[in-house]
């Protein structure tokens, strides 16, 4: 009988979170993906959506479950007492400036606490200039996510739309 691992009962959680806003009319999910690499033998979910009523589609959130080999091979060997899996969440925006990345992290620092890890990529389109920039900052937890974390999953779906309101402000489209 398949027993289902530690990743695919979080995402389940999670995936239901997100399509239960996106049904009630919230937010639109405008991307996922639910992924086995057999190179590295990991297993990555990952879900994108925006807010609803943005008034503009460019700022999205990502939300990324991850599950590499030694935490898959201590659960299926039952060698893991706690097998967890990595989260991270990425929110995507243009931006004109990049002095509007210390203005980004700051809000993401005040809406999701000061211990956070936040990386912030900017990029854009080579050879061509650019008016604008193509801003990911990602939020890292620094630790595993376990199944007695469920309750947790879902409180943060409040978080990521603040996030999304706020930084729609810093969005240059």
């Amino acid at each position: 009988m398949f027993d289902p691992t530690a990743f695919d009962n979080l995402k389940t959680v999670l995936e239901g979170a997100v399509y239960d806003l996106d049904l009630e009319g919230e937010i639109v999910v405008i991307d996922r993906h639910d992924l086995v690499d057999l190179a590295h033998f990991s297993r990555t979910y990952t879900i994108t959506f925006r807010l609803a009523s943005a008034h503009t589609p460019y700022v999205s959130c990502t939300i990324r479950l991850e599950m590499d080999l030694e935490q898959i091979a201590k659960e299926l060997l039952r060698q893991a007492i706690r097998p967890g899996c990595t989260l991270s969440i990425t929110f995507s925006l243009p931006i004109r400036q990049t002095a509007a990345c210390s203005h980004i992290e700051r809000v993401l620092r005040r809406v999701w606490g000061e211990e956070r890890i936040i990386r912030q990529t900017l990029s854009h389109e080579f050879p061509h200039e650019t008016l604008s920039y193509r801003n990911e900052a990602t939020i890292e937890f620094g630790r595993l996510i376990y199944e007695d974390n469920v309750a947790d999953l879902q409180e943060m779906i409040p978080y990521m739309i603040a996030s999304l309101e706020q930084l729609s402000e810093f969005s240059d489209k």
